[in-house]
C-alpha cells in the first residue's frame, strides 16, 4: 500500500492554506473596519467638542457658553443622548448637558491635546469619551446677549476642561454584526474553497486515474497497448512516455521469449524426430550388426548436436543471469586470433575466402582466455559461414588509450535494419536451410553474452557497401602496451586461404 495519497495530501494542504488565508483576511477586514469605525466615531466626538469650544467665549473675563435649547439636539434627545460637561480649571462645573445625571470622569490632560478613552456612562452603558483642556477665545462685544455663566475672579482668563461622551452600544452592535457577517462569509468561503479544491484536484487527477485504470488492464496479451500522451497534463507526459517505452521493451522481450521458446522447440524437434526414426529402423534391423553400428553412430551424432545446443543454452543463461564466473588475465589478441583462424582455415578454403590480419602493435587484452577464445571463434566462424564466396575476411586489432578494438569484417548479403537488430537474438538465422546442422543460431548471442560478461562490448553493423562489421572493444591488460606507437601495418604472416 502507498504511504500516502498525493491527492488527499494536496487537497488538505490547499484547503488548509486557503482556509488560513481566508481567516487571516477575515481578521484583517474585521480589524480594519473596527479601526475605521472607531476613527469615525472619534471624529464625531471631536466635531462635537469643536462645536462646543466654538460656543465658549471669554468676554471681559467672564466665561459664557452660547448654548440654548434645541441648538444641539443630540444632547437633548431621550433615546441614547450624548453628554457633555464643562469644568473650570479649579474643578467647578461650568455647564452640563440636560440629560446628564452625574459627573463624567475627568483625568489630568495637557492643554489643547484631546484625550480619548472608553468609559462607563452614568446610566451604566459603555461609552467613549473625549476630554480636552483649552482657553476660550476672548471677545470685545459687550452688547452680545449672554446665557447663564460663571465669572471667575481676577483678570486672568482660566482654562476650561470639556468632556464629551457618547454611548458606544450602537457602535459595538454594528461591529459585532459586521464581524459575524464577515466570519460567516469567510466560513462559507472556506467550504466553497474546499469544494473547489477537491473538484479541481479531482479533475486534474482524472487523467492519472484513467492512466492507472489502463495500466491495471495490461497483461502479457496486451503489451502492444500504449498510453495516450496527449490526454495527460504536461507534467505527467514524461512519465507516460517512459511507461510507453517500458511497454515497448516488455513487448519486445515477450516476443523474443516466445520466439525463443518456438526456436528451442524447432531445434529439438528435428533431432528428436531423427532419433525416433532411428529407433524404428533399429528395431527392424536388430539382427544386422552393420546396420546397428551405423544406427548407434547416427544416434551419437544427433545426441552430440542436442548436447551442444543445451550446453550453449545453459552457458547463455548463466551469462545473462551474471552467475557465470570470468577470470582476468592478459591475452595476446594477435596470437588468439591466429589460433582460432587456424582451425577455420579449411572451411574458408572450401568457400574460396582470403584472410587478412592487421595488427598495429602488440595488444594484450584483459580477458578470460577461454571465454575470449569462444567469442573469437563465434565471430570468425560467422564470417566464414556467411561471407560472400571468393571475398576476403579481415581482422583488425588496435589499441586506443586503455582500450582495444578488434574488428572482423566480411562482404555479406544486405541485411535490413530489423535483421541487424535480431542478429544477436538466440536461434535467429536469416537462412536456416543454408546454415545447416552446424549452426543453431546461438553463435552471435553467445558471443555478445560472453563479451559483456568480461566487460566488453560487441557491436554489429553493416555499411552501405555491404561489408559486415563485428566490432569488439574492451580493456587492455595492465602494462600491456609495451611497443612504441606506429602506424597500422599488415600482419607479416598474413596469407590467403583459397
Amino acid at each position: 500500500m502507498p504511504a500516502y495519497s498525493a491527492r488527499r495530501r494536496s487537497t488538505w494542504v490547499l484547503a488548509l492554506g486557503l482556509a488560513g488565508l481566508i481567516v487571516g483576511a477575515d481578521f484583517w477586514i474585521a480589524r480594519t473596519l473596527r479601526v475605521r469605525a472607531q476613527e469615525e466615531f472619534d471624529a464625531v466626538l471631536l466635531a462635537r467638542a469643536n462645536t462646543l469650544r466654538a460656543l465658549t467665549e471669554n468676554e471681559a473675563g467672564r466665561i459664557q457658553l452660547d448654548y440654548g435649547p434645541g441648538r444641539l439636539p443630540e444632547f437633548e434627545r431621550a433615546d441614547a443622548p450624548e453628554h457633555f460637561e464643562l469644568w473650570l480649571d479649579d474643578g467647578r462645573v461650568l455647564y452640563r448637558s440636560p440629560r446628564l445625571t452625574a459627573d463624567l470622569p475627568v483625568e489630568p490632560c495637557r492643554l489643547d491635546t484631546p484625550l480619548l478613552r472608553d468609559v462607563e456612562l452614568p446610566d451604566g452603558s459603555p461609552g467613549r469619551l473625549l476630554q480636552v483642556a483649552y482657553v476660550p477665545q476672548a471677545t470685545q462685544d459687550p452688547d452680545e446677549a449672554a446665557v447663564p455663566a460663571i465669572a471667575p475672579s481676577g483678570e486672568m482668563c482660566p482654562s476650561l476642561v470639556l468632556v464629551v461622551a457618547r454611548s458606544r452600544a450602537p457602535l459595538d452592535a454594528m461591529l459585532a454584526s459586521t464581524q459575524w457577517t464577515i466570519f460567516g462569509i469567510g466560513g462559507l468561503a472556506i467550504v466553497l474553497a474546499g469544494l473547489l479544491v477537491w473538484r479541481v484536484l479531482a479533475r486534474g487527477f482524472r487523467p492519472i486515474d484513467a492512466m492507472a485504470a489502463q495500466v491495471a488492464e495490461l497483461d502479457a496479451e496486451r503489451l502492444g497497448t500504449r498510453l495516450p500522451a496527449d490526454a495527460v497534463p504536461r507534467e505527467v507526459a514524461p512519465i507516460v512516455e517512459q511507461l510507453n517505452a517500458l511497454l515497448a521493451r516488455l513487448e519486445d522481450s515477450f516476443l523474443r521469449e516466445r520466439r525463443f521458446a518456438g526456436n528451442v522447440a524447432h531445434e529439438l524437434r528435428t533431432p528428436i524426430a531423427e532419433l525416433r526414426s532411428l529407433a524404428q529402423v533399429g528395431a527392424r534391423c536388430a539382427d544386422d550388426p552393420d546396420s546397428l553400428h551405423a544406427f548407434f553412430g547416427d544416434v551419437g551424432d544427433i545426441a552430440g548436436r542436442m548436447g551442444g545446443v543445451v550446453t550453449n543454452l545453459m552457458l547463455l543463461a548463466r551469462c545473462q543471469a551474471g552467475v557465470e564466473p570470468a577470470a582476468h588475465a592478459g591475452v595476446d589478441l594477435e596470437t588468439a586470433v591466429a589460433g582460432v583462424w587456424s582451425r577455420l582455415r579449411g572451411a574458408a578454403a572450401q568457400r574460396g575466402l582470403r584472410w587478412r590480419l592487421d595488427v598495429d602493435r602488440e595488444v594484450v587484452a584483459d580477458a578470460d582466455p577461454g571465454k575470449l577464445e569462444s567469442v573469437l571463434t563465434n565471430l570468425l566462424d560467422n564470417a566464414v559461414s556467411y561471407a560472400l564466396p571468393g571475398t576476403e575476411v579481415a581482422c583488425r586489432v588496435s589499441s586506443n588509450g586503455f582500450r582495444f578494438e578488434l574488428e572482423v569484417s566480411n562482404a555479406a548479403a544486405p541485411l535490413s535494419a530489423e535483421e541487424l537488430e535480431r542478429l544477436a537474438e538466440p536461434f535467429w538465422r536469416r537462412d536456416a536451410a543454408r546454415a545447416g546442422d552446424s549452426h543453431a543460431g546461438l553463435g552471435l548471442s553467445l558471443a555478445r553474452a560472453l563479451a559483456e560478461l568480461q566487460g566488453m562490448q560487441l557491436e554489429l553493423r553493416q555499411r552501405a557497401d555491404g561489408v559486415f562489421h563485428a566490432l569488439l572493444t574492451g580493456r587492455l591488460a595492465a602494462g600491456a602496451v609495451r611497443a612504441a606507437r606506429r602506424q597500422a601495418r599488415p600482419y607479416p604472416g598474413s596469407r590467403s586461404a583459397s
